[in-house]
C-alpha cells in the first residue's frame, strides 16, 4: 500500500482489495473508523447509517449490507457501557491478580471518561462487583474521587501533573502533620487540586478541616482510590502529545499554560478568583479583574440552544492560526465602560486572557477550557453586541485551529 500510495504522473487513484476473514471478537472497528472520519459529532453508528458523510474531501467508503450488518454488531457489542467495561476489568484482573488503571487505560480500548463520565470508578466497580473481595470502600470517599477524577481525564498540563504526582505521596505519608512548604505557585497549583477534589472552598464545607493538605488527605485516604488517582495522573502525563508554554507574560506566579485544559473552578484559582477559605459566583462568560488589569473570556465555540439563552449565542471562531472573532455580550455597546476598555485595549494596555472549549459537555463531563493565551486587539464592527477579532500572541498549533475554526 505504501508502494501504491505514492503520487506519480497520470495515476488518479490507488484501488486496495483487502480480502480479510472474520475479525476476533475483540477487535474494535469503532476505534479504526473514528481515525478515518476525523472531526465530527456523529458518532460511528451514525456515520455508518449515514454512508460516512464526513469522510476527508475526495474519499469514500462503502460496506456491503452483510458487512455493515457485522461491523454495526461489533460496535454494539464492544461500546463501553457499564457491562462491557465489567467485562474487560474482570479480565484485566485476571491477568494482573490487581487493580491498575493506567494499564487498564492502556491496552483495553477504555478512556476515563468512559467510567468516571458514568460517576464511578474502577476500583468502585470492582469492589461492588466482587472482582475485589473482602475490601471495604467508603462510598462518600468513592463518589468525591469519581467526580474528581472526572474533572482529571482531562488535565494534560506537564507542569501540574507532575507538580501533583509529586506532592500527593508527600501529603498521603503526611499521617495529619501538614507543615509542607510550598512557594507561591505551588500553593496555587494545589489549591487547584483542592477545588478539583471539593469544588468549594474550605469554610463552605459540611466538614470542617484546619487546612487545603488535611482536605486532600481525607479523600485520598482509600488505598485503592488513591492508587487508582496516581495511575491516572500519569496516564494523563503519558498520552500529553503537544508542547505546552507558561504564560509567562500574564504573572510569573499563574500556575497556567498554553494550550492546556483547565476546569473553569481551576482557572478562577490560578487568577486568585476563588481562595483557599471560599469561593464566588461565576455564570458569565466574561470576567474583569480590574486588580490584574485583566479581562477573561470563556468561549463555548458550539452551543446548544437547549442549553444557552438567543441572547448568549454569540459568533466565536478562529480565522486563522492568528485571528481569532469573538463576540461581546449582547448588550455591551461601544459607548459602555467594558465596550471602550475592550476596543481600547492596547492604548490602555490592558490584557485580555481567552480560553475555549467545544462544547458545554463531554462524555457526560462538563468539558474544560483550552487555554489560548493573551489576545490584543485588531479591529471592530457593530454594537451591542460589538464583533471584535484579536490576535493571539503565539499562534495557534494546528490540533488547536482545528477545533476552533468556524465550519
Amino acid at each position: 500500500m505504501g508502494r501504491g500510495l505514492r503520487l506519480s504522473p497520470g495515476k488518479e487513484a490507488l484501488t486496495v482489495l483487502d480480502f480479510v476473514g472474520q475479525a476476533h471478537q475483540k477487535y474494535s472497528f469503532e476505534e479504526r473508523f473514528k481515525v478515518l472520519l476525523g472531526r465530527t459529532r456523529k458518532t460511528v453508528v451514525q456515520e455508518i447509517k449515514a454512508g460516512f458523510i464526513n469522510v476527508p474531501k475526495g474519499c469514500s467508503i462503502q460496506l456491503e449490507k452483510q458487512a455493515e450488518k457485522y461491523i454495526l454488531e461489533n460496535i454494539k457489542s464492544a461500546i463501553n457501557n457499564k457491562r462491557n467495561i465489567l467485562i474487560k476489568l474482570q479480565d484485566h484482573l485476571e491477568r494482573n491478580n490487581e487493580l491498575n488503571a493506567f494499564d487498564f487505560y492502556k491496552n483495553y480500548h477504555v478512556k476515563p471518561q468512559d467510567v468516571y463520565g458514568k460517576r464511578y470508578t474502577l476500583t468502585g466497580l470492582a469492589v461492588e462487583n466482587n472482582l475485589i473481595k473482602g475490601y471495604s470502600l467508603d462510598k462518600d470517599k468513592e463518589r468525591l474521587m469519581a467526580l474528581a477524577l472526572g474533572r482529571l481525564s482531562f488535565a494534560n498540563s506537564r507542569r501540574w501533573l507532575e507538580f501533583l504526582l509529586r506532592i500527593l505521596p508527600v501529603i498521603k505519608e503526611s499521617q495529619g502533620s501538614y507543615s509542607i512548604k510550598l512557594e507561591k505557585k505551588e500553593k496555587t497549583m494545589l489549591t487547584m487540586f483542592y477545588y478539583t477534589l471539593w469544588g468549594k472552598g474550605l469554610e463552605e464545607l459540611s466538614i470542617k478541616f484546619s487546612c487545603l493538605e488535611e482536605a486532600i488527605a481525607w479523600a485520598i485516604d482509600d488505598k485503592l482510590l488513591y492508587q487508582e488517582l496516581l495511575a491516572l495522573l500519569n496516564y494523563q502525563f503519558e498520552k500529553i502529545y503537544f508542547l505546552d508554554k507558561p504564560l509567562l507574560s500574564l504573572d510569573q506566579e499563574t500556575p497556567l499554560d498554553l494550550y492546556c485544559a483547565y476546569t473553569l473552578d481551576q482557572i478562577l484559582v490560578a487568577l486568585g478568583k476563588y481562595s483557599e477559605e471560599r469561593s464566588s459566583s461565576f455564570r458569565e462568560g466574561v470576567l474583569y479583574l480590574p486588580e490584574k488589569n485583566l479581562d477573561v473570556f470563556f468561549v463555548t465555540l458550539n452551543k446548544s440552544e437547549k442549553d444557552y439563552s438567543p441572547s448568549t449565542m454569540y459568533k466565536d471562531y478562529s480565522i486563522n492560526e492568528e485571528l481569532f472573532h469573538w463576540q461581546s455580550q449582547s448588550r455591551t455597546t461601544i459607548e459602555s465602560p467594558t465596550g471602550q476598555r475592550y476596543i481600547n485595549q492596547k492604548p490602555n494596555k490592558t490584557n485580555v486572557l481567552l480560553f475555549v472549549r467545544e462544547y458545554k459537555k463531554e462524555a457526560g463531563l462538563t468539558a474544560p477550557y483550552t487555554c489560548l493565551g493573551l489576545v490584543d486587539y485588531v479591529n471592530h464592527y457593530g454594537s451591542a453586541p460589538i464583533n471584535i477579532v484579536w490576535k493571539v500572541r503565539e499562534k495557534m498549533p494546528g490540533f488547536v485551529l482545528q477545533k476552533t475554526a468556524k465550519v
